[in-house]
Parts: structure tokens; sequence; C-alpha cells
């Protein structure tokens, strides 16, 4: 046969120095660790009819011929293969140096196989860039191929890789390649050796009926022939994280050896890490259109790109059914290159100019244009007459989204949630007068919360000012020490060169992008004609550009260059933070609101390095989780302090807490009671770190601020071992937390009416990993915050992560936390985010912003949004203030409360908006279920009233305090004094049971009154567990009707567990836990899964948990 497999560069490299002892084929080996897992490929030596021929290997430049001979004969048999799962890394360069050690780790004992299948596998943020990468390489590469790929298998737009949140592939270098050419036979089970073990994960990426010849360079056309390569570096955009691993493949002698190819994956490894993408930069369709013409990309629209993995390798039949890719760039070799649906060629920048009928076009297409080149892509237009050349430039160009609204105020803050969704400012475009007035809530908001956005402000000329001119009022520093950055430009004239414009945009959204980021005016007084009126204009304003006419880049590219020893662990302030933390005893991780998806990924890796008890706040992304692995394995690396604001209620907890240490990454937490009590613990160290330079300190107690990314500043950690501080103190504070979790987890879900804090309390449920959430302010983020749960399961590629759970993207508005332009905020967030949105507000929040509503017609690249608005008919959150107790009710009807009968659903009506009403709690879960299957957006209004809130907020605060009380007072009288630095156990010295049957009064109600017997008897058996103390406590288990075990099936089991029991230790908290007795039992006493799923359906874990507490009562 034909079939080629073509390996990596082959080239000579020093010999082993170590040995990897070659597995015999018919024994399974186990697994030496969690992280590393071992898989030999039996199946593959047991293939009787499947002969591979290998005639030839080639250097990925073509400079090497080597192996000419056939093998006929000769299985290509793999004898090992590995999978390594390394630590998640903060960044992508991180992640690129991790698998660079893990390589040099492996360097130091490689194996003695003649054959093998390394991968590494690192989870890296979300946030990293497939296309960037790719865009990055140099012209003059030696390493090929490389190649990228959407994921977006619909018929893509050029747009779509670079306006949408399509996640694709970045592969570079071939760890083995595989072409067939029609003269061949379907060798097809040579190519799946590979992909068939799904444990591996492995996709191999290519092109069906592709005829590529290696020598030539050329790739034709041609049915029955297949070209596939598995990268040696391969980047895979995911949901929630990037998968960056590398993949190493030699056979010696029908590949290369092992150095050879050790070699080469060098060789790519070390150019991705020297060709990284600038943080500040990402790819956008200019940068793309300089990288086609840098690299000579051919666009070919008969060309599909294939993927093979586990799923659709069986045969090429089912590899033709599966998926393809339609949009792509790949270049094969120096000569050749080609992509689908990745060039734009409908702007030309010089026609455009040209046509331009006056010098009012002029300046505003050189404006839009260069907002274009620099990324911005999205333009908020107010309707009006004297910005009508901004508006015209902005909706004829077609890189840019336009999207309007009548009222600017609406307009503005859609502006801010597209930015807090995508990380890229908006810019928003009105005319003169007042329409400039109605953006000051938004740029206040931005401001404040370090929110880039771009203004445009039509203006008039300057000798129609203090004139009397209609609509003219002073717009110059009209928003203050608000905006970061302000330029009034002159009228538009061919007298100054029209770079002065370019310039201005540049600088101004330099600003707007740099820390601190925030919003940023340019005033742009245009003259009349406003149309385009044809009027002459000298064309030598324009001298000078033809460079820029020519490019697609900004006409001022602004460079940071960061010091090599910025973070230096060692150097002055962060080595005190270091020694700070490393001799801290009772330390504290405050989590504040974090915007990006970088930062919510490195605070998570901190929390986990420092393994220090963790608040964090609803905005953080980390106060909902989803969990990835089993619940032991999350315990064990992460103390989640979710509900400290109802631990507080406890007056005991602010004394026996007795913080030493806090260290808060992200800025502004929603409780105020957190923060009163973080002010009481005052004086201990308060590490404080953002990257932005503001006093975010309002009680005045930072000791320490840290000016940095989270990513920086974590990095600065890691690089440090701290000692462990799994204390009894951190565990103390988990248990109470527990108990009061459960506690108003309890009161919520037994409160037979639909209340807010069950609201709050089912977020985790129904916020999912393709979905975000949007919280409004007042009442709405506060309940979120008290009530949601931390914790739900989901199904995660938790393999591939080493990560126990991932988060969750929240937003709200806290800058200046109004209530104002919170449903056009959340709506902008969606269109930025790509995701579907869930909208939490008020109504009152709601009734103040329902030209939100009119923005919703326009569903340019936008998912879908469910708006739930509480509606209680007025301002609920003044119940729970003080003035409540202090005044008269009908005062606090009509000037706090501002009680309303506003239907809803007529405003939803009149905006052709979907309705839904729920007032109980299934009428909730089934609107939900229904907004979500969906294609339109959805109002969820949830009745309720002030005063029922109030009192249900009332009973679950007093309901907490109780249990908070209860579990410390219970774990202060169990533990010695010294237990707040040591673990302490009692050891079961005996465990008894006996059997007792009870008659019953009425059927248990598990039964069917159709199947019930005459008598009805209860059967179980009473547990008895003595302490090596003399302590006793007694508990029982009975199996219900409903259950497979019966009695017998019970007694088999305790005995077993009888024995098991008998000198195990107990810690004395553990009475207080609920997962922790499974956790308990594993490691204890070694009691497999399927034992306990046994006990959990008799019953037996919770009554277990009452004997033990009774016998330490």
């Amino acid at each position: 046969m034909n079939t080629r497999i073509i390996p990596p560069n082959c080239l000579s490299s020093p010999s082993p120095i170590f040995k990897f002892h070659k597995p015999k084929p018919n024994l399974s080996p186990k697994l030496p660790s969690s992280s590393t897992n071992f898989h030999f490929f039996r199946s593959l030596l047991l293939h009787q009819n499947t002969i591979l021929n290998v005639n030839r290997a080639i250097h990925l430049n073509n400079s090497f011929n080597a192996m000419e001979d056939e093998h006929s004969g000769d299985d290509l048999v793999i004898e090992a293969s590995l999978t390594r799962i390394l630590p998640p890394a903060l960044t992508l360069e991180h992640g690129l140096v991790a698998l660079k050690d893990a390589l040099h780790e492996f360097k130091l004992n490689p194996p003695s196989s003649t054959s093998g299948f390394i991968r590494f596998q690192v989870a890296v943020p979300p946030s990293v860039n497939a296309l960037d990468c790719f865009c990055c390489q140099p012209d003059s590469s030696e390493v090929f191929p490389q190649f990228y790929m959407s994921k977006h298998f619909q018929i893509p737009t050029h747009e779509s890789a670079f306006f949408s949140k399509t996640h694709g592939v970045f592969g570079i270098g071939a760890a083995i390649s595989f072409i067939q050419s029609p003269s061949s036979s379907d060798e097809w089970k040579s190519f799946r050796r590979y992909l068939l073990v799904d444990s591996l994960n492995i996709t191999a990426y290519g092109f069906i009926d592709i005829n590529y010849d290696m020598k030539s360079s050329l790739m034709k056309h041609d049915p029955g022939s297949f070209y596939f390569i598995i990268p040696q570096i391969e980047l895979n955009e995911c949901e929630g994280f990037c998968l960056l691993a590398g993949t190493l493949v030699w056979s010696d002698p029908f590949l290369c050896n092992f150095e050879q190819t050790l070699h080469s994956y060098e060789t790519s490894l070390f150019q991705v890490i020297n060709h990284l993408p600038a943080m500040q930069e990402t790819c956008c369709a200019n940068f793309m259109h300089s990288t086609v013409q840098k690299f000579g990309i051919v666009e070919d629209e008969n060309l599909e790109m294939a993927l093979g993995g586990y799923n659709n390798a069986a045969s090429i039949v089912e590899m033709k059914s599966g998926s393809f890719s339609c949009q792509f760039s790949i270049r094969l070799s120096q000569k050749t290159a080609v992509s689908k649906n990745m060039l734009d060629d409908s702007i030309v920048t010089s026609s455009i100019l040209q046509d331009c009928a006056n010098i009012n076009s002029v300046w505003a297409s050189l404006i839009v244009e260069e907002c274009s080149r620099l990324g911005l892509t999205y333009f908020c237009i107010a309707p009006g007459s004297r910005s009508s050349p901004l508006a015209v430039a902005a909706s004829t160009h077609p890189h840019i989204t336009c999207i309007a609204c009548y009222d600017e105020r609406s307009l503005a803050f859609h502006a801010i949630g597209y930015a807090r969704g995508s990380q890229i400012p908006a810019v928003v475009i009105t005319t003169s007068g007042t329409a400039v007035s109605n953006l000051f809530p938004a740029v206040v908001e931005a401001s404040q919360d370090f929110v880039p956005l771009v203004l445009l402000t039509a203006d008039r000329p300057s000798e129609l000012h203090a004139a009397g001119a209609n609509q003219a009022i002073d717009q110059v520093n009209h928003f203050g020490s608000y905006v970061r950055f302000f330029f009034n430009l002159p009228a538009p004239t061919d007298h100054i060169p029209a770079r002065m414009v370019l310039t201005t945009v540049d600088s101004a959204v330099h600003w707007a992008t740099c820390s601190p980021c925030g919003p940023v005016h340019v005033n742009c007084p245009f003259r009349e004609p406003l149309e385009n009126s044809p009027q002459i204009w000298m064309r030598s304003c324009l001298d000078k550009l033809n460079f820029w006419i020519s490019s697609s880049q900004p006409f001022t590219k602004y460079i940071k260059v960061q010091p090599s020893n910025a973070y230096n662990p060692t150097y002055g302030l962060i080595a005190e933070v270091e020694k700070v933390i490393k001799n801290s005893k009772r330390g504290l991780l405050v989590i504040g609101a974090l915007h990006k998806e970088d930062e919510v990924w490195a605070a998570l890796v901190l929390a986990q390095h420092l393994s220090w008890p963790v608040v964090a706040d609803i905005l953080s992304g980390l106060r909902l989780r989803k969990l990835l692995t089993s619940y032991r394995e999350y315990e064990e690396n992460f103390v989640f302090i979710d509900h400290f604001d109802h631990v507080l209620l406890c007056d005991t907890a602010w004394q026996w807490v007795e913080l030493d240490a806090i260290v808060q990454v992200g800025s502004k937490i929603t409780s105020k009671r957190i923060s009163r009590f973080l002010e009481h613990c005052f004086p201990c160290s308060y590490i404080m770190v953002d990257r932005h330079p503001c006093r975010h300190d309002p009680s005045h107690i930072v000791t320490h601020r840290i000016q940095s990314t989270i990513s920086q500043f974590a990095g600065c950690l890691l690089k440090v071992i701290f000692p462990s501080r799994n204390s009894e103190w951190s565990r103390f504070l988990q248990v109470v937390n527990s108990v009061v979790a459960w506690e108003l987890s309890f009161q919520i879900c037994s409160e037979y009416s639909l209340t807010e804090p069950h609201v709050a309390h089912i977020l985790s449920e129904v916020v999912t990993s393709d979905t975000a959430l949007f919280i409004g302010n007042s009442m709405a983020i506060r309940d979120a915050d008290m009530y949601s749960q931390g914790v739900l399961n989901c199904i995660g590629k938790s393999s591939q992560l080493a990560l126990p759970c991932r988060s969750i993207h929240i937003v709200g508005n806290r800058g200046a936390s109004g209530i104002d332009g919170l449903l056009s905020t959340a709506v902008g967030f969606s269109v930025g985010c790509k995701k579907r949105v869930l909208c939490i507000i008020g109504d009152i929040s709601f009734l103040h912003d329902t030209n939100g509503l009119s923005i919703l017609s326009f569903r340019t690249r936008r998912e879908p949004i469910t708006i739930l608005v509480i509606n209680n008919h007025g301002g609920g959150i003044f119940s729970f203030l003080p003035i409540a107790e202090k005044t008269e009710a009908e005062i606090l009807d009509k000037y706090f409360y501002c009680n309303h009968s506003i239907s809803v659903n007529k405003l939803c009506a009149a905006h052709g908006v979907k309705h839904l009403l729920a007032e109980t709690k299934l009428e909730l879960r089934e609107a939900l279920k229904t907004s979500k299957k969906s294609d339109t957006d959805c109002v969820i209004e949830v009745s309720g009233s002030i005063n029922s809130n109030a009192v249900f907020h009332s009973l679950l605060r007093n309901c907490a305090a109780q249990a908070a009380s209860h579990a410390l007072t219970t774990l202060l009288q169990l533990s010695p004094p010294e237990a707040a630095q040591s673990d302490f156990f009692y050891k079961i010295s005996k465990v008894e049971y006996s059997f007792y049957g009870v008659n019953l009064a009425a059927p248990p109600t598990s039964v069917s009154r159709d199947d019930c017997p005459s008598n009805f008897v209860r059967e179980g058996f009473v547990l008895a567990l003595t302490l090596d103390d003399g302590s006793t406590g007694f508990g029982e288990i009975a199996p219900l009707e409903i259950h497979e075990e019966n009695l017998q099936d019970v007694e088999e089991q305790l005995r077993f567990l009888v024995h098991a029991l008998k000198g195990a230790t107990i810690s004395y908290h553990l009475p207080l836990l609920r997962e922790s007795f499974s956790v308990w039992m594993w490691r204890v006493i070694g009691v497999l899964v399927r034992y306990l799923v046994v006990i959990d359906h008799l019953k037996a874990i919770y009554p277990f948990r009452s004997l033990v507490e009774m016998v330490r009562k």
C-alpha cells in the first residue's frame, strides 16, 4: 500500500540517560498517580490483518529524507502511551513553560520503548485566543504546518471569527502526518490507531479528497485522498477554559526515534513561546488582513477542514459525515497557504475617502475607520441631525455593527453592558445639546467601575456658541473628572492634516483601555452641510497618509514594555507581602468583583495555592461554582465560606474568627456586614490587589496596596511554597458555614410560597456554562450574595482541567450602584458576551429603564435574553433599613416604597416581548425552562409583596444566627483549647446493632394504599456506637419499601460496618458535616462508593450522624 505516515523532524539529538521500561503486551498496568495516566495500546497489538508500510520519513521543511525502503509485513505498533494532566496555568505563557518543564522532566527518564505516544495537557485561561496565536507566527517560520480552525461548524462569514465568541483551534507542527493518495488501498485503520483511544482525547485535523504532495508543496482536489495531522502544539478553545496540549510520537525504525522527535517538538514549542500575542492586542479583521498579506494566504471556497477523533474515525465514510469547518487558515509550507472565509476585501480605505462628498464626511470616515482598525466595531447611535456625518460613516462601514435607540441614557448603558461582556469599548454617537447630558449617568458608572467607553458627541461649531444658537450648549469638559480623556476637535477643514484626526482617536482609545480604564470623550463640531452634499475639499489634507491607506493597521500603535523584574518576588513590598502571608495563622482571602475571565481564573488558582478560607463576592464569578469533580477533591482544594455574611449574624463569630491577615483581590464587595467585620479585625495586615491605582478603601484599613493584575500577583505567590494551613480554625469556619448553608436551604425550600430568597437560591441550577448572569442592584444583588447556592455538580471535562470547579460569568452595575439603565446594560451585556443571559432585577429598576425593552428589537449577533423581574410593587429594600421602623406606613408607601400598580405584562406587550407570570415555585421553574428552550426574548414576572418578603428575610436571619451559634458552641465545647492548632480525634471502640419491630397505626407514606397489608409494621435496627472515652450514642437504620434492599441486605451490610468501624478515628466536628461522612468512610475505613450509595438509600447517613452527635452530648 502507499499510505504515508510522515513523522516530525528526524534530526539527531543526545542519547537518553535513563530507561523507560517497555510494558508486557498482555498486562494492564496500574495508574501510578491521579495526574499521570498510562494507557497501553493492547488492542493495537492484536490486529491480525493490518499491515502498515512506511515508505519515507520527511523533515518538516522537506530537507531530510530517510527510510525509503518499504517495510512490508511489519505492524506499526505503539508500545506505550502517556497522558499527563498538568496543573492549571495562570496565562498562556505559563502554560507553555509548563509544557517545557514537563518535557524536561520526561527527558531525565526517557523511555526505552522503540515506539510511543506522549501527550501533555494544561488548562489555560479562557481568554487565550487561538487566532491571535496563528496571526503572530513569523512569516519566516521553520515549522510547518500551522493552522487556525474555527469550531463554528455552521456556514460562517469572515466576520464570525472576529466579532463573535466562536471557539477555535490553533495548531503548529506535526507530531505525525497521514497522507493517502487515490492509488493506495484503503488502509484507514492505520490512521485510526492514533484516534481510537478516547482517554487521550486526540483529534487529527486535515482534509478529505485532497492530495497533498510534500515534495512540491502542492495540494489538489483528488477523490479518495486524504491529509491529516496531529499537531505537536495545540491550543483548543473550550467553554470556560482553553486546553493547551503538546504531543510527541516516535517509532524506530519506521518513523523518527525518540531523540529526533524531541528535537522537532522543542523546535515547535520554542517558536510558539517566542511569538506570543501581546496581552493588550486581540486579532481583528484588519489584523487578519495583514496576516494574510504577510503569509501569502489564498482563499479557496471549495475546501473544508475535517476533524478526526474517537467518535467518527471508524471509517472514512463516517468521517465524511462528521464535523467540517468552513472557516480556517492553514500554512502547509512557505509556498502553500490556503484559507476559507477568513478574508474580506469589501473595504478599501482609499476608495472610501476619495468618494467622500465633503470634508465632514472625510473626517467622519477617518474617525470610524480608525476605530475599526483599533477593534472597536460596535457603535451605539442616537438619532440626531448634527451627528449625521458620524452616523452615516458608521452605518455604511462593512466592519461596523450599529444599534440605535431614541433614549441616549439607555443607549449609553447599553454600551456599558457591551463593554462588560466583550471587554472592548463600544462607541456612542449622539447629537449636540441635552443629548450629551443624558449620557452622564452612564459615564459616572463607567468611570466608577473602570468600564471602557468611547463617546463621540456632535457639536455646533465655535461661532454658534454663546450666540443663542439652537441646541448649542457648552460641551467642552462636559463630564468633568469622570472621563479619562477629553479632546475638542476643531470643525472639519482641509487646512489641517487628516492624521491629526487619526492620532486623536488613537490617543482616546488608548486612554479608555489602559488602567485605569474608563470613558473618554471626543467632541466633534460639524458645520453644514451635514448630509452628503458635494462640496469641494482639498485632497492635500491626505498627504503622507499612503502608508496608512494601504495598510489595515491603526496610525499610532501604543506599546507598553513590561520590565522583566517588575514583579520579582524577592524585591520590595512583594517580599514583605509574602512574609505576611507566610506568618499568618488565620488568613482570609476575599475575592471582590472581578471583570475579566483571566482575573477569575487567576483568583481560583490563587485560592487553591493559599488554601485559606475564601469569601467570594457574588460578582467575583466564584460565589456560584460548578463542580467538575467529586466533592471530596473539591473540599481538599478549597475552603469557600459562601455564607459568611450570615455566619456573622452570630455575635460569637465576631470574637472567635480573629483574622491576622486579609488578602483581597478585586475591588468592592456587596455585603455591608462583611465590610464591617473586616474593619472590626483592624489592626491586621490588609493586602489589596487590583490593576487600577485608585483608593477603594472606605474603611481606611488597607496596609498594602498592590497595583497589578491578579495574574501577576498570583504568579508571584505561586513561586513561593507556603506552609500548609489546614488548621482546625479553618475547618471550624467551614463547618459553621456548612451548618448555616443547610439551615438556609432548609428554610427556603420548606417555605411553600415563592419567595425572593428562593429566586436567588436556585440561580446555580438555572445558570449553565453557556449562559451568563446579570444581577440588578438593590435587593436583587444582595439576595444573590446571601442566599444563592455556592456549589452545584455538573458534567465537565475535569480530567482535562485538573481544576475541581469552574466559575460562572456574573456581572452587575456596582460602580455607582444606581438602579438606572440596568435593563439596557443587561441587553448590551448579552451582545458583548455572546451568551444567553439571565437578568434579575427589581420592579422599580425595570420601570426606571423600560426604554431598554426597545433595544431588544435589535437582535444583531445576540442570543436570547431572559429578564426576571421581581415585582413586589415597590422599593422593597427600604423595608430593611432603619427608616422602616421609625416612619409611618403611609409615608413609607408613598415616598420610599413608591407602591405602584403598573402592569409589567402590558409593558411587555407594548414592546412585543414575551411575558410569563410566576406565582409559585413550580411556575417559576417551568417559566425558566420555557424561556431557555425559546429562541426569543422573555420577561418572567415573579409576584411578591414587600411585607411578606421582609418577614421571611427576618426568619432566615434568625434561623441562620441560631444555627451558627449552635454550631460554634458545639464545636468549642467539643474541642480542647489546643484544638485550634491541631486536629482532635476520637476512636470508635465498639459498634453494636439489634433488631426491632414496631406496629404502625397507619400505612407509611412510601407505600401505595392499594398495596398495603392489613397490619403495618416498621422493622429495622438500632445502632449503638461507643467511643474510647466510654461515651455511647444510638441511631436507627430502617429500609423503606421503595428501596431495592430488604432487611436481610441491610443486616449483611451492617455486619461489615460493625467490624470496619471498630478502631476507626473520627473528628469531633464530623457530626455537623454532610458530605464529609462519605469522605470520612472512604478515607478511614475504605468503604467503596457502592456501599455508600446503598447506605444513603437506606437513610443511614443522617441517623448515623445523629448517633455520633448523641455520643458527644
